[in-house]
């Protein structure tokens, strides 16, 4: 089952150095969920063969013009293809994002399909609940930038066990018996016997996760959040000689993305959202891995699989 990261923009402000602004693909099997739609979204899209319609949520972190510029001509573009089905935005300020959109696209006229706001706005110390199907579950968290703004951790759902088939022939189970086995009960026989689940199941696969953290400056509240996932983006707008620099204006090193790793033990660190000022990353990727080793570049076209990690025992 898929659980992938395809960077489509990965540079800061604008677009410079042959990379543009930030947007990603999280594919979840045939879900897609877009997670900030900088400019030059859509281009990317083609090139590297992501079809928009089946893109049904966009979040985004925050209301800055590098973060959602590309959404207007996104949503022009479905009006286009007339789509017909609803489309949802996530955001923190998400009525000042439902005016601004509306306001812009007013001489389009009617899209043709409906756009539902959802508020992910999340207070200092909480994180909050924004999306959930039978996949996954999406949660907002705070971030500390000059707007405001919010990281999201995507996780999935805790799967059944899984039966072992042998044991259905051994102890000729009934599909109910099944389902309690693999739902983690206890399986009754006809002769009185009391199976329990481990005896007729294996462990499902531990739950894939991934977290965004873009943008914000260094803050360790972000870490018992995000701790021991998957993946985890984090902004690197600069090196960590210009730390008091990222300090002033709300922003992280590649340093401080690692440090970050590092505490919360994720599992793999990727940095991105880079300053226009660096034409080679190198150097952002060689001053984080001396603290956090699985750390890589994201890169515009590359896609981080999410493996199933081994049963728990």
């Amino acid at each position: 089952m898929k659980f992938s990261l395809t960077i489509l923009g990965v540079n800061s402000a604008i677009p410079a150095n042959g990379r543009v602004p930030t947007s990603q693909i999280l594919q979840v099997q045939s879900e897609k969920f877009l997670i900030d739609c900088g400019e030059g979204c859509q281009i990317r899209m083609d090139q590297y063969g992501i079809g928009r319609s089946y893109i049904n949520q966009i979040f985004l972190s925050h209301l800055h013009g590098d973060h959602l510029f590309g959404l207007p001509g996104l949503l022009y573009s479905f009006s286009l293809n007339r789509r017909k089905q609803a489309l949802h935005l996530y955001a923190p300020q998400s009525e000042l994002l439902r005016q601004m959109l509306l306001n812009l696209l007013s001489a389009q006229g009617e899209l043709g399909f409906e756009l539902v706001f959802h508020d992910a706005a999340a207070s200092p110390g909480n994180v909050r609940l924004v999306f959930e199907n039978e996949l996954l579950s999406v949660h907002s968290f705070p971030l500390v930038h000059r707007v405001p703004t919010v990281g999201y951790l995507f996780r999935e759902k805790q799967r059944p066990r899984n039966i072992i088939p042998e044991k259905i022939s051994e102890y000729g189970l009934t599909v109910e018996q099944i389902l309690e086995a693999k739902s983690g009960e206890q399986v009754r026989l006809p002769d009185g016997r009391a199976l329990d689940p481990e005896e007729l199941t294996l462990p499902p696969p531990e739950p894939r996760s991934y977290a965004y953290a873009s943008d914000t400056m260094y803050s360790e509240d972000i870490v018992p959040v995000v701790a021991g996932v998957d993946l985890l983006y984090h902004e690197a707008t600069f090196a960590h000689d210009l730390a008091d620099y990222a300090a002033e204006t709300m922003h992280s090193t590649a340093r401080q993305a690692a440090e970050i790793a590092l505490k919360a033990r994720v599992k793999k660190l990727i940095l991105g959202h880079y300053s226009s000022r660096y034409k080679e990353l190198a150097p952002l990727l060689s001053e984080a891995k001396e603290v956090f080793p699985n750390t890589v570049l994201g890169e515009e076209g590359r896609v981080y699989e999410v493996p199933f990690r081994s049963a728990r025992k």
